[in-house]
């Protein structure tokens, strides 16, 4: 078995390096434009900016067309039903610069990067580097022209409201096969794949992964970021969106995170100077984009799932579908078999609902008042956060169940079985009927495991241990960060909420398995001073220990600051 793995994981691995591109070029290219300092849509320096592409294209030899937006409109801005910035329209002098590789027929694969920022930042992982290295793709495939034919281009106005590549899309969209936004880049994240909507399927998803197995990277695609691609696409934030509601294949890559975080939080600040372009990333980028150029886009052939466990492997969609379907009917299986007559004489199900409730009404109220008036402050330290609400939450539960043994025992242990499987499968199925397949096996994995754990013996602490995935691969604390990050989940969603989602699959596992695999049927229960006095004093101590935290801990943003510049306000000067 252990040979086996170890050769699974040597096929799934990326090859040797291929070629590239002159990174101290690119880096020499970002340097020239972040030394313009900010470069707003339509300022002195984004035309600056132009002049600088312009003239380096045509040193490279590479004939650029100046393609002009003309008019732009401005979409309004509203979150949450709040409308900050109205919908308008007004003239714009900066183009799209455009340049063209190859045979003059056929559709072509379309690789832009804005040069635009937003007021205020140098912009040079956003998006200073991104051109930088196109400017170094252009310099190979004018001397090394592609078998087919490519488009390469420079975006105007994307901070704004992706004004050029709107009008970019209007005017080529007929002439692109597939078109890829490079936005974010040159961090210390591991490049990623954002905007893989529905019309990319299998064959787009193993192009890009037999292209990274040839550049010697990973690509990943984070789960959060593939069901918003699916599901909401008109969300998209880059250069992409226009093509893809037009129907034109479409996606995003960037790098993931920065300083060890999922998100990087120079982003959009002063803060985003030349110092945090590494030049590794922009390597392992130009060698994978000189992989996609060489090998001719696919035509369409159904959808796919890119394996979010192995490296840079898609299997098609319904075989993934498929398995999660097993996995939901064995759990069903499994459950009916599990709900047996009821006991009598004891506390149940219901009243272990109801102490479940207690504890999220006492958590939720706890987190509220050691808040303020701050919407989020757990956003800031999610770990320390999760710990302290965890240990709220566990002593609620706690003081609130050897309290109800006072009047009656607990009785069936089945039932806490029943719990840990029916909450994460009616999540699971809901993902699946939704059509969230990436999500779904997340849930359903643990609800077959805990249904299987009953024969499995002690080994069913295996089972139990699974019951962890949702919390480690969609509520863990930086995932959750980088969501409400990146507007997928709202900040005014109380973390008592995740936890208890995430984690009371996880108590009602362990409670079946200490009170059916590890205490024996005919043991009497614990009395004398551990369940009369040290269980409810140890209860106690863990909800004291965890109120304290919250109270002690102290946001770097204030409620306002962090209402103007959401989690950027942690680095802001204008809060520091």
């Amino acid at each position: 078995m252990f040979a086996l793995i170890l050769a699974f994981l040597a096929a799934c691995a990326p090859g040797s390096p291929g070629p590239g591109i002159e990174v101290d070029r690119a880096i020499v290219h970002a340097r020239e434009l972040v030394a313009l300092g900010p470069r707003p849509g339509d300022s002195d320096t984004s035309r600056e900016a132009v002049a600088y592409l312009t003239r380096t294209l045509a040193e490279l030899g590479v004939h650029a067309e100046l393609a002009p937006v003309g008019t732009m409109t401005i979409p309004a801005i509203e979150v949450m039903g709040t409308r900050f910035r109205h919908r308008s329209t007004r003239p714009t002098t900066d183009p799209n610069i455009v340049t063209r590789f190859g045979p003059p027929t056929g559709k072509a694969l379309l690789v832009m990067a804005h040069y635009d920022t937003v007021r205020g930042s140098p912009g040079a992982i956003d998006n200073a580097a991104a051109v930088g290295v196109l400017l170094e793709l252009a310099r190979t495939l004018a001397t090394t022209p592609p078998a087919t034919p490519v488009i390469i281009a420079f975006t105007a106005n994307e901070e704004i409201g992706l004004v050029g590549a709107e009008a970019l899309a209007a005017q080529l969209g007929d002439e692109v096969t597939i078109a890829i936004s490079l936005d974010v880049i040159g961090g210390t994240g591991e490049l990623s794949l954002n905007g893989a909507s529905t019309l990319i399927g299998a064959a787009e998803l193993d192009w890009l992964a037999d292209a990274a197995d040839r550049a010697g990277m990973i690509v990943r695609a984070p789960l959060a970021h593939r069901v918003v691609s699916r599901w909401w696409p008109q969300a998209e934030r880059s250069d992409h969106g226009p093509f893809t509601r037009r129907g034109v294949r479409a996606f995003h890559l960037y790098h993931r995170g920065h300083d060890g975080e999922l998100i990087d939080r120079a982003y959009h600040t002063e803060r985003d100077d030349l110092e945090r372009i590494l030049p590794s990333r922009l390597a392992e980028l130009g060698r994978l984009l000189r992989a996609l150029v060489a090998a001719p886009p696919p035509a369409r052939d159904g959808d796919g799932f890119w394996m979010p466990v192995a490296i840079n492997t898609v299997v098609p969609r319904w075989s993934v579908i498929t398995i999660e379907l097993v996995l939901a009917l064995f759990a069903i299986g499994a459950l009916a078999r599990r709900w047996g007559p009821r006991a009598r004489g004891g506390l149940g199900l219901v009243a272990a609902i109801g102490c479940v409730a207690l504890a999220i009404v006492v958590g939720y109220a706890i987190e509220r008042a050691t808040a303020s008036t701050h919407p989020a402050p757990w956003l800031h330290a999610p770990r320390y956060h999760a710990i302290a609400m965890t240990l709220v939450l566990a002593g609620t539960l706690g003081l609130s169940t050897r309290l109800a043994a006072r009047f009656a025992p607990w009785v069936g242990a089945d039932r806490y079985l029943v719990v840990a499987v029916t909450l994460p499968l009616a999540i699971g199925l809901g993902f699946l009927a939704l059509g969230a397949a990436e999500l779904a096996w997340i849930w359903l994995v643990p609800a077959a495991a805990i249904a299987l754990a009953p024969h499995l013996g002690r080994a069913g602490l295996f089972a139990v241990a699974i019951t962890l995935l949702p919390a480690a691969l969609v509520a863990a604390p930086d995932q959750l960060r980088e969501a409400a990050w990146n507007g997928f989940a709202p900040a005014t969603v109380p973390l008592v909420a995740w936890l208890v989602v995430t984690l009371l699959p996880v108590a009602a596992a362990v409670a079946w398995y200490v009170r059916h695999a590890v205490a024996h049927p005919t043991r009497p229960r614990p009395a004398g001073p551990l369940s009369t006095l040290v269980l409810p004093l140890g209860w106690a101590l863990a909800m004291i220990i965890g109120i304290l935290m919250l109270v002690a801990d102290e946001p770097p943003c204030s409620a306002v600051q962090f209402h103007e510049f959401h989690l950027g306000c942690e680095t802001r000067s204008e809060v520091r």
